[in-house]
């Protein structure tokens, strides 16, 4: 019984000799671990598990969808001075800062410019020049020839004496320009046609140098039909050659 005993002893001890073993060589595998960690974070201080994310590219979106986008990722955003930018639409970003494609933890703020559009166009100087010749250049510019009206002046006739509006304001492009253009010297005056008839009056300002613009009607009681009851400009007034008087005649009333 004695040796039966004995070896069973000596089993034992083995095996808690082998245990403590084990112990002891897993205590040195987490310490080696733990000092390894330890100096990974002296070196690296940044954490081995970040939420690190890489900047989008938000070149030619709208402001307002870049913005979002950044938001969802957790980003901040900051919008900068707009600037003109004459391929990129207006609103939309010409600039980001980090670029795209930088790694960032969230929080960190992206700067943000959009475009102002094209860069204002100064209006040309065209006073002095011929009708045809100053829509040419006001067209070359990058803005668009608007309306041309027509008003007495010392200037040769059909040159351009100003511009609304005026030279060297900065527009859009594709503004449209208006002229104002010489009618020549206002030297004839105006000859009074009321009470005529349409016929006798349109002969009468021919007569005189003068043109017939608008004829228009106006419902006159008691008035035979077609003779001038009002005239622009008024007679008296001064105008230069060719000028146009419009003529407003009576007609019967309706019915």
């Amino acid at each position: 019984m004695r040796p039966r005993r004995h070896l069973a002893d000596s089993a034992l001890g083995t095996a808690t000799a082998t245990a403590r073993r084990l112990l002891w060589q897993l205590a040195i595998v987490m310490a080696a671990f733990g000092v390894g960690y330890l100096l990974t974070l002296i070196i690296y201080p940044a954490p081995l598990f970040t939420s690190d994310h890489s900047i989008p590219r938000l070149i030619d979106q709208p402001i307002a969808e870049a913005k979002a986008r950044l938001e969802k990722q957790g980003f901040r955003t900051k919008l900068e001075e707009d600037e003109a930018s004459p391929e990129t639409p207006k609103g939309s970003v010409i600039w980001q800062d980090p670029a795209p494609g930088t790694i960032l933890p969230k929080g960190t703020t992206v700067h943000l410019t959009a475009s102002s559009g094209p860069s204002p166009v100064a209006v040309p100087d065209v006073v002095g020049l011929p009708v045809i010749l100053a829509q040419r250049v006001i067209t070359a510019s990058g803005l668009k020839a608007g309306n041309a009206d027509s008003v007495p002046s010392s200037a040769d006739r059909g040159t351009v004496i100003a511009v609304r509006p005026p030279t060297g304001s900065g527009r859009d492009p594709g503004t449209p320009i208006s002229i104002i253009v010489s009618n020549g010297p206002a030297e004839i005056s105006v000859p009074d046609v009321i009470g005529m008839k349409s016929e006798v009056a349109r002969a009468r300002l021919t007569q005189a140098g003068l043109s017939t613009g608008a004829l228009m009607g106006r419902a006159t009681p008691n008035r035979p039909e077609g003779l001038v009851i009002e005239q622009r400009p008024s007679p008296g007034s001064m105008s230069p050659r060719g000028g146009r008087v419009d003529l407003i005649l009576s007609r019967r009333p309706s019915p």
